[in-house]
């Protein structure tokens, strides 16, 4: 049994197992999910950032994590953090940590995504001490939007900026933030 990180009343946040890349292809690599996310990658490329995971983990200390249901164990997805290493990101913004989260499509709407941003928002305050945290989308995911508005995050439109690995139409990748300081005193 995989490590549990974060708990939420619905939801475990834990490390990765094997049987998880079946559920990530089965899941998150549909043309649903990736619609604002370049697209359904090959079967070897899901693979190698899977097996990426848990090495950053280990290595960084923080990573995307598995989501699923407490109760069940049903796999929704994953949520987590990571270094923003995009080449065509500003400076103001590479090099800086981004919480994000995919879920599976017939999940969407109750709520998961952001009680389980929330934790991992917490966990990147509280654990890891960090000034910033960031949020990336486009103009298109509307719902990404909404989640990053109910995590108390502000947009950034002066680090907007073009990703070649996206396509035109979901160009600027736009950017949003929010600082500890206004997390803590949103959760005081």
């Amino acid at each position: 049994m995989a490590e549990v990180i974060l708990t939420t009343p619905r939801l475990n946040l834990r490390l990765w197992e094997e049987r998880d890349l079946d559920n990530w292809l089965t899941h998150l690599n549909t043309p649903e999910v990736k619609a604002y996310l370049g697209g359904i990658e090959t079967p070897d490329k899901v693979a190698e950032k899977f097996a990426k995971l848990n090495r950053d983990w280990h290595e960084d200390g923080y990573s995307f994590l598995a989501v699923e249901m407490r109760e069940d164990a049903m796999f929704l997805g994953t949520c987590g953090i990571a270094a923003i290493a995009t080449e065509c990101a500003p400076d103001g913004l590479k090099g800086g940590i981004q919480v994000g989260w995919q879920l599976r499509a017939d999940r969407w709407g109750h709520g998961y995504a952001t009680e389980a941003a929330a934790a991992v928002v917490a966990m990147a305050f509280d654990r890891f001490d960090r000034p910033t945290l960031y949020a990336q989308t486009s103009e298109r995911n509307r719902g990404s939007w909404r989640v990053m508005e109910r995590l108390g995050m502000q947009r950034r439109s002066e680090l907007d900026y073009d990703d070649p690995d996206y396509p035109d139409e979901d160009n600027p990748t736009m950017v949003w933030s929010i600082t500890r300081e206004a997390w803590q005193d949103a959760h005081a």
